[in-house]
């Protein structure tokens, strides 16, 4: 919407989580896999700084290194800088709590 209408003043930016979930690793995934990564790469170099592509991904684009950059999180690089993640053992996981 806010490629093709400039007076709608709503972001340029897709984000896309886990694009390759329900894949496996054979060799019939791993074609599909880089062809929707190839289709990333044409919407990026189509509509280049009036789109920001963010992909969520659990392994690397099975592209070149040079189609994507790679932003990697954890306790020293949170996702958003300058709040600081106490550490693991300091937070209750959801995955632990009851329904209660």
């Amino acid at each position: 919407m806010g490629l093709d209408h400039a007076d709608v003043l709503v972001p340029s930016l897709l984000v896309i989580d886990s694009p390759r979930k329900a894949f496996d690793n054979n060799d019939s995934d791993r074609q599909r896999a880089a062809e929707i990564y190839s289709r990333f790469r044409t919407l990026a170099d189509a509509y280049g700084e009036r789109l920001q592509l963010i992909i969520a991904d659990n392994d690397p684009p099975p592209l070149t290194n040079d189609s994507f950059g790679k932003v990697e999180f954890g306790y020293e690089n949170p996702m958003v800088p300058g709040v600081d993640h106490p550490g693991p053992d300091q937070v209750p996981r959801v995955e632990n709590q009851s329904d209660g």
